[in-house]
């Protein structure tokens, strides 16, 4: 759809709907809206599902969130301003839905994949009053895209679900690891599982994200 100001998936809980969370899927580099939206066939109907598409154009049907640069030795480097921007361009898109669907009341749970990973963790960690759930797969905190200073009542609340291959060849295993060391001292409540896999969701890492998503 393209209503607002991201085109969208959207499929409304199928029962006990002023209650329901609003799971909101965020894709990751390269991809497109119709990917994490499939993985509500295996989490269930009993929540909203929202997935974005990104504004970047990439060609090949594929969309971005900010782009990725390389230098002349491959070292890889990320659009942090536009990352920033488009945290913010989903946390305003997010305003306008909920208003459109009378879903102000509901939680809204994260769900990113690469690059949409790393935004939730930006929209979760500047905005925690906001969002309850988080799944953060093959992702990490982005530094210049989150505060500085936390209090630490305003996080109490937040659960992470976070995922790596330890065979991943486009974010290493310890990106994963650092962030979850970041959010040990933040005191912040989290499930961390690796596998042995690559940029991905294995059919391991989708039975635990199911299983903790139902929980």
């Amino acid at each position: 759809m393209s209503d607002l100001s991201l085109f969208y998936n959207y499929a409304p809980a199928k029962s006990n709907t002023d209650k329901s969370p609003l799971v909101l899927m965020i894709h990751g580099y390269g991809s497109h809206e119709n990917d994490l939206f499939s993985l509500k066939d295996y989490l269930g109907p009993e929540a909203h599902y929202l997935s974005l598409r990104a504004p970047l154009t990439l060609g090949f049907g594929g969309f971005a969130w900010y782009p990725i640069h390389f230098d002349s030795v491959g070292a890889k480097t990320s659009d942090t301003k536009m990352a920033a921007q488009s945290r913010e361009l989903i946390s305003s898109f997010l305003s306008d839905f909920q208003k459109k669907e009378g879903l102000q009341n509901n939680p809204v749970w994260l769900l990113g994949f690469s690059q949409g990973g790393i935004l939730s963790y930006g929209l979760a960690l500047n905005e925690p009053q906001r969002f309850h759930k988080v799944m953060a797969l093959s992702a990490y905190v982005l530094k210049e895209i989150v505060p500085y200073q936390y209090r630490p009542q305003d996080l109490k609340h937040l659960d992470f679900f976070v995922s790596h291959g330890n065979q991943d060849e486009v974010i290493p295993v310890s990106a994963s690891r650092m962030t979850v060391e970041f959010l040990e001292k933040l005191n912040i409540k989290h499930r961390y599982q690796e596998y042995p896999a690559g940029h991905g969701i294995n059919p391991d890492n989708l039975r635990d994200l199911v299983e903790w998503f139902k929980k």
